[in-house]
């Protein structure tokens, strides 16, 4: 008698992703999605938290929105800036006044196997150039939270 072990196919690592957007008065936290052309794009609902916002808080809402990574397919021909989870999440009435009033922060891992994220954000005078750090995902929520408020500090003072 012969037997047939399923086996499951090994899924591939992806480098995982969260977008974060801060204002003075709010942070938005966005999940990510990659499509099979290796696309990334935001999951349909983001999280909007209040300042100020704890280390803490920021953190978590941080590790939320990384854990929550994942492929998905999706026909991104059809999108349109105000279908923008993000943009929608912040309440405001026009994708100018969120791109005007949110600072942007790119977190990605730098690798497939996500034990380093780099977080980065636009120079607020020089568009070449970008301000970044790089933290473990794993650290405490705190450490997580204190790094990305280090960062937009960084970006304020500059």
């Amino acid at each position: 008698m012969l037997f047939s072990f399923a086996r499951k196919s090994p899924q591939k690592e992806l480098a995982r992703a969260v977008n974060l957007y801060f204002s003075e008065d709010a942070v938005v936290v966005a999940a990510m999605h990659v499509n099979a052309a290796g696309i990334y794009f935001e999951q349909a609902v983001a999280t909007r938290l209040e300042v100020p916002l704890s280390a803490m808080n920021l953190g978590l809402a941080f590790r939320h929105a990384f854990n929550a990574f994942g492929p998905l397919e999706a026909d991104l021909r059809e999108w349109n800036k105000r279908d923008w989870p993000a943009f929608k999440a912040s309440g405001l009435r026009s994708v100018k006044q969120f791109e005007d009033r949110f600072r942007p922060v790119t977190c990605c891992g730098v690798t497939p196997s996500n034990t380093s994220v780099c977080a980065s954000t636009p120079h607020p005078r020089d568009s070449v150039v970008e301000l970044s750090l790089t933290f473990n995902p794993l650290s405490p929520p705190e450490v997580i939270g204190e790094h990305l408020q280090r960062l937009i500090a960084v970006a304020a003072s500059t």
